[in-house]
């Protein structure tokens, strides 16, 4: 099979399946681009992931970056059109439907046990985050306690993203 051909059947599945936003496909992309087809180390994906939540949208990033590492400028072309086919088409299917059955118990049912799968997958993409920072140096994670207080507080993210490269400087300054 071509490269591009399984970029873009790869990527149609990961945006089929990408329910509850970008975050909670990241263990689904990085399934499929470390463990089965070792189109990127661990390493490589966890540079690709910083660097895609400095920009709006993981997956709208992650998705030419994998492509443009396996196939130059038209994998990134064909990587990013795979993942966004499914749900345009599906938005525009499903936007008459919606209107219909928006006041139905099954639909409002649905709803709620969908919230609780993206909580799942956004909890499994803490996981896959976290475990190649924990594997370099454990005490790496101790930045992410005070952030994540400092969130919760209502505190803007433009202070926290300073806040987490002073913290990375000092820690990784005491730890090199």
């Amino acid at each position: 099979m071509s490269e591009l051909l399984e970029l873009a059947l790869r990527f149609l599945v990961v945006g089929a399946l990408a329910f509850g936003g970008g975050g909670a496909a990241l263990p689904l992309i990085e399934r499929l681009s470390v463990a089965e087809t070792h189109w990127l180390t661990p390493q490589e994906f966890a540079v690709g992931v910083g660097f895609a939540y400095a920009t709006p949208g993981p997956v709208l990033t992650m998705a030419p970056f994998i492509g443009y590492r396996v196939a130059g400028l038209t994998g990134a072309i064909v990587s990013t059109l795979a993942v966004f086919l499914i749900p345009v088409l599906l938005a525009g299917a499903a936007a008459g439907l919606i209107a219909r059955v928006r006041s139905t118990p099954w639909f409002q049912g649905f709803g709620a046990y969908a919230g609780a799968a993206a909580i799942g997958l956004l909890g499994l993409t803490l996981y896959a985050l976290a475990k190649p920072v924990v594997e370099v140096h454990p005490a790496l994670l101790l930045g992410s306690v005070p952030a994540f207080l400092l969130a919760m507080r209502g505190i803007s993210p433009l202070l926290l993203i300073v806040a987490g490269i002073v913290v990375g400087a000092v820690v990784g300054t005491v730890v090199a």
